[in-house]
């Protein structure tokens, strides 16, 4: 019997909900595979100082050099909350993540927002594309380059 006033069909929101909860528990674990997992073959990254693309497996040793970085600077926990989520085209997805990196007695070590875009492709949601500007300046105003 199903409880008619109970619906688990899968919305739009619930499924980025889920895929940002999987990316922030593969940064808390520290797994650079199960993170670059979460993102397209290529890797798209706008910056300030020129744009660039990473394949998957240059994604991967990026992760491995961020995760080392984070534990460098004292991040013990990293938590994460989904500001805004937009399907601007079937398949294809404007997210907004503020972040708050946790020292281990729970004080924060550095926030910042991220914009993302993500393609659902086989059925899964991915990163398609990151602009991490605000994650740059949080770092260099504690007085340290990412």
């Amino acid at each position: 019997m199903t409880d008619r006033g109970t619906d688990t069909t899968p919305t739009f929101e619930n499924e980025v909900r889920a895929f940002f909860s999987a990316y922030l528990s593969a940064f808390h674990r520290q797994d650079a595979l199960a993170i670059t997992d979460l993102w397209d073959e290529v890797g798209l990254f706008p910056s300030p100082t020129g744009n660039f693309a990473m394949d998957r497996d240059a994604f991967r040793s990026h992760c491995v050099t961020l995760l080392d970085f984070y534990q460098k600077q004292g991040v013990a926990e990293p938590t994460g909350e989904l500001l805004s989520a937009e399907e601007v085209f079937p398949g294809v997805a404007l997210a907004r993540m503020a972040y708050a990196m946790l020292g281990s007695d729970g004080t924060p070590v550095a926030g910042w927002e991220h914009v993302y875009i993500l393609r659902k492709t086989d059925g899964r949601w991915r990163i398609s594309l990151t602009i991490a500007d605000d994650e740059m300046a949080a770092w260099t105003a504690a007085g340290t380059e990412l």
